[in-house]
């Protein structure tokens, strides 16, 4: 049996300690998988939208330049080089915004939601929209910017995530749209990070 330790002051989470592989099925009977990397089960979570939270080892925030070619640990990535200028603040992205843009967003304490939807998905996304327009304003921020939040469509999302969002060494993955969890991860891990800041971005 794999050790599920509880995680200090977090109710309802664990966390297995990495691994090079691993395969756990969660107290509601999801299936996790994860190979080299910490995997948190939040058993408030829907099951049937087979939600995994990771901590990702952080890696350089450095610069580069717009379009530079960039490979990340992790997908969605979460930590690591990207653009040296970001996405703007409280908007949604059909089309999507480039991952080095919003991965520097990260840099500055924000959180990132994502889709994967090829054939749309109207009520997915106002479910996002919904979710970032309840949380409350951010002090570090000046009207209109109210959150340091945006929610893009993202392709590049492995076939099986339908929704997902990266904080700053943070990553959570879904096949459905679970509210409660994706506001928990929100929660967890909004505001920390390197550069906690909320001036606006450049781009678009």
């Amino acid at each position: 049996m794999i050790p599920v330790l509880p995680v200090t002051g977090v109710p309802g989470r664990a966390i297995l300690g990495p691994m090079r592989c691993l395969l756990v099925v969660a107290a509601l009977g999801a299936l996790a998988a994860g190979c080299g990397d910490n995997i948190h089960l939040d058993v408030d979570a829907d099951p049937t939208c087979n939600v995994q939270i990771r901590e990702i080892p952080e890696e350089t925030g450095s610069h580069v330049p717009p379009g530079a070619a960039i490979v990340w640990s992790s997908n969605p990535p979460a930590t690591g080089r990207h653009f040296f200028i970001w996405g703007r603040w409280n908007r949604t992205y059909t089309t999507p915004l480039p991952r080095g843009y919003w991965v520097h967003n990260l840099e500055h304490g924000g959180v990132a939601l994502l889709y994967r939807c090829p054939d749309g998905c109207p009520d997915d996304v106002a479910a996002l929209e919904a979710i970032t327009a309840a949380l409350p304003a951010d002090s570090l921020c000046k009207a209109p910017i109210r959150t340091r939040t945006l929610i893009t469509a993202d392709p590049e999302l492995p076939a099986d995530v339908r929704i997902a969002a990266s904080a700053w060494n943070w990553t959570y993955t879904a096949s459905c749209v679970d509210p409660d969890s994706l506001r928990q991860f929100i929660a967890d891990h909004y505001g920390h990070a390197p550069e906690s800041l909320c001036g606006d971005g450049s781009y678009p």
